[in-house]
């Protein structure tokens, strides 16, 4: 593994969304925390390999909190209330996080959804996941109403889809409060009417959406999911990205036998 380290926070709370138009698809996410170490991740263990930016999560040494493998199956993470979960055991798991053994295994959103409801995610839930891939489509995996792991798809074509720290399974009630899902959503709508999906743009909604103070907006990513591109800004610099390309980063972790 090598790791590029930069000075973060715990995660609080995180602002994602995905976007496609045409043939451009999007990916963009907050991470917003309190002080901690966060890393560049390279994983060339298995199927596919991934990029990840991970940071250390309580007793954890690290935690691989959003990533793309290079069929351009993406996800990002947001955390919510604490939710019970009718636990599973006869499905068994795979014997690491879901979430980093899907990133290995699936190229799809479809992929995702087939093997996400195989295993067993245990007796509670405080976050979820949302993954997004190089076509389009992409699903939110959260706790459902009954106690059952459920998921929140993007509707089928042009589209979006956000996720902040609330269920989204409120949002069929109404039940819900939160500025950053408002604004995200209210700022993805205008691509309806014919503004350009960009990077620039989804930068925007970066900015529009991030936070300052204890807890603040630490890093935040736009991948370019068809260009397995990965835009990283420090510190909500939307003028500074740094460029990372997939290919070339699982080529120097490749060659280096560096793996999570």
């Amino acid at each position: 593994m090598y790791a590029l380290s930069l000075v973060i926070h715990s995660a609080f709370a995180c602002t994602i969304f995905t976007a496609n138009k045409g043939e451009t698809v999007l990916f963009g996410g907050n991470e917003d925390q309190g002080p901690n170490d966060a890393y560049l991740i390279v994983d060339t263990s298995r199927s596919y390999g991934v990029v990840y930016i991970g940071t250390s999560w309580g007793r954890l040494s690290m935690v691989e909190m959003t990533g793309i493998n290079d069929r351009g199956l993406s996800f990002d993470c947001n955390w919510i209330p604490s939710e019970a979960l009718n636990p599973h055991p006869e499905r068994g798991t795979p014997g690491e996080w879901m979430v980093t053994h899907i990133l290995k295994l699936c190229a799809t959103v479809e992929e995702v959804l087939e093997i996400a409801f195989t295993f067993d995610w245990g007796e509670s839930m405080d976050y979820q996941v949302h993954f997004t891939d190089a076509i389009g489509d992409a699903a939110v995996i959260h706790p459902g109403t009954d106690g059952e792991l459920t998921h929140t798809k993007k509707l089928d074509g042009d589209g979006y889809l956000v996720s902040t720290n609330f269920n989204l399974a409120s949002i069929e009630t109404g039940d819900y409060s939160c500025w950053r899902y408002d604004t995200a959503s209210e700022m993805l709508s205008e691509l309806e009417t014919g503004d350009a999906l960009t990077v620039e743009f989804m930068a925007s909604v970066l900015d529009a959406t991030h936070q300052e103070g204890e807890v603040s907006t630490i890093y935040s990513t736009v991948y370019d999911l068809k260009g397995r591109t990965v835009y990283l800004y420090y510190d909500h610099r939307f003028e500074e990205p740094v460029i990372l390309d997939v290919a070339a980063e699982l080529e120097r972790g490749g060659s280096t036998g560096s793996h999570q």
